[in-house]
C-alpha cells in the first residue's frame, strides 16, 4: 500500500458524503470554512460548494474599510460563481461594507438561479439607493426575506411568492399599494415585521395565513381585514396625521379595523400612541367588536393616565379578554408613586376583576400577584 493510499484510508472526513461535509462547514464562520482550502488539493474548492453563505463581521478584520470589505466579498463571490455546483439555500449579508450595486445585482441574479430559500440583507444605510432587482420576486422557493434600506418595487409580471413564510422590511422604501400587493400574494406568509418603513400612507394587511405581526413604523391608517389567524400582534407606532384613505372605510371605526378579525390572538403589545389612535375617531364602547377569548398576554406601553381616550381604549380591551393571564402596563406622566397599581385598584373598585390573571408587572418592573 502506497503512502498516498494509507493517507486516503485514514482521511475519513474527506470521504464523508457531501451533505454531511456541507453541514459541518456551514456551522463554521465563512472565513474558517474558506481556510479548509489549504488542507489538501481535494479540499481546495470544497468550501465554494456550500449551500449557505453568511458574510458577517467575523469574516473580516475590524481594520478593513467598508469598501475594502466589499472587495474581499467579491473575491469570494467570484470563486463561488466559478466553482459552485448544486443549490444555494441561504445568503446573509450583515457585515458593514459598501457594495457595488451592479455587482450585488448580478450576485442576486445568480442566487435566484441557484434556488435561494433565505435572503437576508441587513444594516446598510447606504442601501437606500439600491433598487431590489426584479429577479428576487420570481424565486419559486424563497421562504424567508429580510431587507434593510433598499427600494422595493414589484415588477409588472409579479405573480406572488408562494413559498414565503417570513418577511421583514426595515427602513425600506415602499408605497402602500405595493406592500399590500406583496403581502396579499404570499399565500403561506406567517410572519411579517415592518420597522421604520418609509412612505406608508396606510397599512392594509389582507392575508388569512398570517400569524405574527410586528409594526414599528409611521403610517396613516391600518386595516387587518381577513387576517383571521393572527396570534401575536405588536404595534408600537401610530400615524402622525389622518390616513390618506380614511374616507374609504366609511363608518368602520379604528377599533373595528384592528380588532374585527382577531379571533385567535393570544399576545398583544400596543404603544400608548397607538391606543390613542384606536380611540381617536370614536369613543370606545364598553367592549371591543369581538371578545378576545384566547388572549393570554397583554402589554400596554407608556400609558398616559391623563389621556381619557387612551384609558377608554385600555378599558375596552380589558373588558374583552376574560381569560387574560399575564398583564404588563407601563405608565408615564403621573405624580403617583405606583400609578399602574393605583389604576388597577381603581378598576377593581369599579367592579372590574381580572379573574384569571396570574401575574402583572408595573412601570418599575416590580412583579405582583393579582
Amino acid at each position: 500500500m502506497t503512502e498516498m493510499e494509507k493517507q486516503a484510508k485514514f482521511d475519513r472526513i474527506s470521504n464523508l458524503p457531501w451533505d454531511v461535509l456541507d453541514t459541518i462547514l456551514i456551522n463554521l464562520p465563512l472565513r474558517d470554512a474558506a481556510r479548509t482550502s489549504i488542507l489538501s488539493r481535494k479540499w481546495r474548492y470544497k468550501w465554494t460548494g456550500l449551500s449557505q453563505f453568511v458574510f458577517d463581521d467575523k469574516c473580516f478584520s475590524s481594520f478593513l474599510s467598508e469598501k475594502a470589505r466589499w472587495g474581499e466579498i467579491m473575491k469570494i463571490i467570484q470563486m463561488v460563481r466559478t466553482y459552485h455546483r448544486g443549490p444555494i439555500e441561504k445568503f446573509k449579508l450583515t457585515a458593514y461594507c459598501y457594495p457595488n450595486f451592479c455587482d450585488l445585482e448580478q450576485w442576486l441574479q445568480f442566487l435566484t438561479e441557484k434556488g435561494i430559500k433565505e435572503l437576508i440583507l441587513q444594516d446598510f444605510t447606504f442601501m437606500k439607493r439600491f433598487k431590489l432587482p426584479c429577479c428576487v420576486f420570481s424565486c419559486p422557493q424563497l421562504s424567508c426575506l429580510e431587507l434593510y434600506g433598499c427600494v422595493l418595487k414589484l415588477p409588472s409580471t409579479f405573480k406572488g411568492l408562494h413559498c414565503l413564510k417570513s418577511l421583514q422590511l426595515s427602513q425600506v422604501s415602499i408605497i402602500s399599494d405595493t406592500l399590500e400587493s406583496l403581502i396579499h400574494n404570499c399565500p403561506i406568509l406567517e410572519r411579517l415585521t415592518l420597522l421604520n418603513v418609509n412612505h406608508l400612507a396606510s397599512v392594509r394587511i389582507h392575508n388569512p395565513s398570517l400569524k405574527y405581526l410586528k409594526i414599528d413604523s409611521k403610517f396613516g391608517d391600518i386595516n387587518l381585514e381577513h387576517s383571521v389567524q393572527l396570534t401575536s400582534v405588536d404595534i408600537q407606532m401610530i400615524p402622525l396625521c389622518r390616513g390618506a384613505r380614511e374616507h374609504e372605510r366609511g363608518d368602520a371605526s379604528h377599533l373595528l379595523q384592528v380588532f374585527g378579525c382577531l379571533y385567535d390572538v393570544k399576545r398583544l403589545i400596543f404603544s400608548s400612541r397607538f391606543l390613542e389612535w384606536l380611540a381617536s375617531d370614536k369613543v370606545p364602547p364598553e367592549r371591543l367588536p369581538i371578545m378576545l377569548n384566547h388572549l393570554m398576554f397583554l402589554d400596554l406601553k407608556d400609558i398616559k393616565l391623563s389621556n381619557l381616550k387612551e384609558l377608554m381604549a385600555s378599558l375596552a380591551i380589558f373588558r374583552s379578554c376574560p381569560n387574560l393571564e399575564e398583564l404588563t402596563i407601563t405608565v408615564v406622566e403621573s405624580n403617583s408613586s405606583r400609578p399602574t397599581t393605583d389604576f388597577l385598584k381603581a378598576m377593581c373598585l369599579c367592579g372590574f376583576l381580572f379573574h384569571k390573571l396570574k401575574v402583572g408587572e408595573d412601570e418599575r418592573n416590580h412583579w405582583y400577584q393579582i
